[in-house]
């Protein structure tokens, strides 16, 4: 029996409002991965957000299949689709069917602007609960009221943590602020060793052998810096012997080109002489084998951002045992492993 397990009618249940967990953002995977892995403490309800959510409106028990998740036998998920992250009038329905014993809500608070502004109605009835991300100074006074409406705020990484903090300093929460850094499942991302379906998909990928591999993995949009990677890469391979250049390549797991983003065909050829500055841009949607895999062909995974909450790319690589280059900004810092002159 699991750690911490609690009987299903025993159990607290708590409202998420997120991106839909069965969606592959991040902020999706990282709701999903909480409440996969509190599900036996837990009974969970998902106020599950889309861009114009094509199951809007209907409802789906997730129960059986996180059961099988988890080798638990009484899971109690569901997901409740709705377009963007709802609006007052659902979320007071929501409360009143399955009367939840804690709300907890995910990512930007200016996306949840309407929420705060009903927090004394929903604070009458179940604490109101923020994992929180802000990941640059300056300091976001102008999130302070929200702040202050919260009953607890889970800070992303340390760098949020100090934000929130110095935010609240006239209205001291020290009790209420608490560093929950995001968590991987290390049963889906990990060194492959010995794998002939992994050699496989890397023949696949890569084609011929590579003496040095670099990968990206992001969406194509703008403040993920894709331009400037590549042109990090041909800078690179222009400080190496041809022929070493020739045996080294760039992997970019994103669309090649996006109305948000860049025309990134256009940037390669403007830049990169294809014999010798080898980009390939793969469009293909991996499971969590498929990605597995495509982490572990890569010497190093590289990405540039300069606006990120925490950068999941970065920990999933490196729970697949691979080095990352990021900048040090926002929740990358985090998995950077700083150290003081103690050690710590």
């Amino acid at each position: 029996m699991k750690e911490g397990y609690i009987p299903k009618d025993k159990r607290k249940k708590i409202l998420m409002l997120s991106d839909d967990i069965r969606t592959h953002s991040g902020v999706g995977n990282m709701a999903k991965e909480i409440i996969i892995n509190s599900a036996h403490h837990f009974n969970w309800c998902n106020l599950g957000g889309a861009v114009k959510h094509p199951e809007k409106g209907q409802g789906f028990d997730l129960s059986a299949d996180i059961n099988k998740i988890t080798g638990l036998t009484d899971a109690d998920v569901k997901v409740l689709a709705c377009d963007g992250y709802g609006n007052p009038h659902i979320l007071r329905s929501v409360i009143n069917q399955e009367k939840p014993d804690a709300i907890v809500h995910f990512t930007d608070p200016r996306y949840w602007v309407w929420l705060y502004s009903m927090e004394n109605e929903i604070r009458q009835q179940c604490p109101l609960i923020f994992y929180t991300i802000w990941d640059d100074l300056p300091y976001p006074m102008w999130n302070r009221e929200f702040y202050r409406s919260d009953d607890m705020l889970l800070c992303i990484s340390k760098q949020t943590k100090n934000l929130v903090e110095n935010v609240l300093r006239d209205h001291p929460k020290p009790e209420c602020v608490q560093y929950v850094p995001h968590g991987i499942d290390e049963k889906k991302y990990f060194p492959v060793v010995n794998d002939f379906e992994f050699e496989a998909f890397k023949e696949r990928i890569l084609g011929e052998d590579k003496d040095f591999v670099v990968l990206h993995v992001s969406r194509n949009i703008r403040r993920k810096n894709q331009p400037d990677i590549i042109l990090a890469w041909r800078t690179f391979l222009d400080q190496l012997p041809v022929e070493k250049a020739k045996k080294c390549t760039l992997l970019m797991k994103t669309e090649a080109s996006f109305e948000h983003g860049t025309d990134l065909n256009a940037v390669i050829n403007s830049l990169c002489d294809p014999e010798i500055h080898q980009v390939k841009i793969i469009n293909e949607r991996f499971d969590d084998k498929g990605l597995n895999y495509l982490y572990n062909c890569s010497d190093a995974h590289m990405f540039l951002t300069d606006n990120e909450g925490w950068g999941l790319g970065l920990t999933e690589s490196l729970t697949a045992g691979r080095m990352i280059i990021a900048p040090v900004q926002g929740g990358m810092q985090d998995q950077m492993r700083f150290e003081d002159e103690h050690g710590d």
